[in-house]
């Protein structure tokens, strides 16, 4: 009985997370594709990997919404506790991969 509880706590306060990211995503989002954009104003690094973060940066809101949606419709899956993870992890690993990757000159 414990466990399901623990289930339905941890699913809960991730609708609760996901939904206030995703009412927030005009505060965080617009100041990371800022911060996006302004990476390469030196023109010291290759763009390659600032693309990436873009992507990835404008695919997390729909991401937080299916995962919200998904809970919010009873879809006990991890697959929509993990899914926002994805976008996030991946703008983390371009940004460190694009501050990796100077141009030779």
């Amino acid at each position: 009985m414990s466990k399901i509880s623990l289930k339905n706590t941890i699913y809960t306060s991730a609708k609760v997370v996901y939904g206030l990211a995703l009412v927030a995503t005009p505060v965080w989002g617009s100041g990371a594709l800022l911060a996006t954009f302004m990476m390469n104003d030196s023109d010291s690094y290759k763009d390659r990997f600032q693309n990436g973060c873009l992507v990835s940066l404008l695919a997390t809101p729909f991401c937080l919404a299916s995962s919200v949606i998904g809970i919010h419709k009873g879809y006990k899956l991890p697959f929509f506790i993990y899914l926002p993870l994805i976008p996030i992890s991946t703008y983390v690993i371009c940004c460190t991969a694009f501050f990796n990757d100077k141009k030779n000159k």
